[in-house]
């Protein structure tokens, strides 16, 4: 009779220990993106742009989700730490803007991007001759 109790006791704090440990929080989903920014020559070629001011962020008032960075000799936006690959911890829809110049800008280009869960969404912003009162998203 004392052996089955022990067995039981033995399988019981098992089983208890195993559902304690395999029970870990969830990690949490990681939104990556990435932004190249072109202009089309007249051949229609695709062009990197350098240095153009990029800006990514919710089109909303006071929108949390707020990015910032210029293009390299590649098109390919880093921010100031030099990265190329940007996160955000949330599912969001970004308006990204691209610009050239000073105030007016030059060139003005802007594109939507949806951030997907766990995986790096790209976006190429074909940026045009700034015309004011036409240019926008």
């Amino acid at each position: 009779m004392l052996v089955k109790t022990y067995r039981f006791l033995a399988f019981a704090a098992a089983l208890l220990t195993a559902g304690f440990t395999s029970c870990g929080p969830k990690e949490a989903p990681v939104y990556r993106f990435q932004i190249e920014v072109v202009v089309v020559n007249e051949d229609g070629d695709l062009i990197p742009l350098q240095n153009a001011s990029v800006r990514a962020t919710a089109p909303v008032v006071n929108a949390i989700p707020d990015f910032e960075g210029r293009s390299g000799v590649d098109g390919i936006v880093r921010d100031v730490d030099g990265n190329d690959v940007f996160q955000y911890g949330l599912p969001a829809v970004l308006q990204v803007t691209a610009q050239k110049g000073g105030t007016p800008p030059t060139v003005f280009g802007c594109g939507y991007l949806k951030l997907v869960a766990d995986s790096t969404a790209k976006v190429q912003i074909v940026v045009q001759p700034y015309v004011e009162g036409v240019s926008g998203c």
